[in-house]
């Protein structure tokens, strides 16, 4: 039986990955720095993976195998590994480098093809860490577009979004790996980013107008009038700029946006606003979800009130939530030579949103 490694014992590496990877045939070890979840998972041999609606049978994951990443064992797993896959935050990619370096240097003493690894973190370049590390493998990424979710905090079980894919940069040199709902993308780097700036720019129009008027539940705020009516009124808008940046036909472009305006006002898929809305600084980034698609709009000549509004109340979410010095994100918007001629309006929208006004109100001014 061919071997899989999943590196990242959380959520989306066994809600999502695992039951792909068993679908496939193969058998499943999972690597995680966290003992206790390792030991766990030992003691437990087994968890289920349920569906959002319950239009999906339930799947049991067993007879899987689990160690720490620092044990001896870890290492001997990757080095008799057929498929890699690193499911762990963007930020803790760089953390595996000498961990595979080293089950890399003992497959090339034996004589074995390199190591094949995906890194299926949402972000672009993620997988940078690994091959400045030098890591001697065929290294591509994937992209994540399901939500699994954790229903109970000390239990393994988990909930999920039955998701048929999961999208590979199929441009890698070296890479053979062919796995069943695993596409090959041409325009890897492409999707990615039109993933970011239209999935989680529409995520960030929830979660933080959806906490400025009081929701904690996820699809109950995408399903508020003002916050839906927001997001129809900017599907055509994120649809042509996106579409435009990355020379994908407006209708294509379009049915992509739609489908995540309705993944999120799914209400089977139960989340929180916390869990979409936290990091607000990170995520206010002069490359991230919010200010990429205000600096297209703004660059192509579009009306930039609603995306700017969003801008503002995910700065109103840090400042109240996180202690975030809103002056300093504005201030780094001034260095970007289109940006800084929305600063006044982010300003200004964020003012109201402090004087308590209503979303419609803003927005009409």
């Amino acid at each position: 039986m061919k071997k899989a490694v999943i590196i990242g014992a959380g959520q989306t590496g066994r809600g999502f990955i695992a039951p792909i990877v068993r679908e496939n045939g193969y058998a499943v070890t999972f690597l995680d720095k966290d003992r206790a979840l390792v030991e766990q998972l030992r003691k437990e041999k087994e968890y289920t993976v349920s569906y959002f609606g319950g239009k999906r049978e339930p799947q049991i994951i067993r007879d899987y195998t689990a160690w720490v990443t620092d044990e001896e064992e870890a290492v001997e797993a990757l080095t008799e590994a057929d498929v890699v896959f690193v499911s762990v935050f963007a930020s803790h990619v760089g953390e595996l480098a000498e961990l595979l370096k080293e089950a890399a240097g003992k497959r090339a003493e034996k004589g074995t093809e390199k190591l094949t690894v995906f890194c299926c973190e949402n972000g672009v370049n993620v997988k940078r860490p690994l091959v400045e590390a030098g890591v001697d493998a065929v290294i591509s990424e994937g992209v994540i577009f399901c939500t699994t979710l954790k229903p109970e905090a000390e239990k393994l079980d988990l909930i999920s979004q039955d998701y048929p894919e999961l999208p590979v940069d199929g441009k890698v040199p070296g890479l053979k790996a062919h796995l069943e709902h695993m596409p090959w993308e041409e325009n890897f780097p492409g999707l990615i980013q039109r993933k970011i700036y239209t999935y989680n720019f529409m995520s960030a129009v929830v979660a933080y107008l959806g906490d400025y008027k009081g929701y904690e539940v996820y699809g109950e705020a995408a399903n508020d009038p003002e916050i839906a009516g927001l997001m129809e009124d900017l599907l055509p808008v994120v649809s042509r700029i996106i579409g435009k940046e990355y020379g994908v036909p407006y209708e294509v472009q379009l049915e992509f946006t739609k489908n995540a305006i309705a993944k999120f006002r799914n209400r089977d898929i139960y989340d929180t606003i916390y869990r979409n809305a936290r990091q607000a600084e990170r995520k206010l980034g002069l490359k991230e979800r919010m200010l990429t698609p205000l600096r297209l709009a703004a660059a192509d000549g579009d009306e930039t009130r609603e995306i700017a509004l969003v801008a503002a109340a995910a700065l109103y979410y840090g400042e109240i939530r996180e202690e975030l010095d809103c002056e300093a994100v504005l201030r780094t918007m001034d260095t970007d030579p289109v940006l800084k001629g929305e600063t006044a309006l982010v300003r200004e929208l964020l003012e109201g949103l402090r004087r308590k006004e209503n979303v419609n109100t803003l927005l009409k001014k």
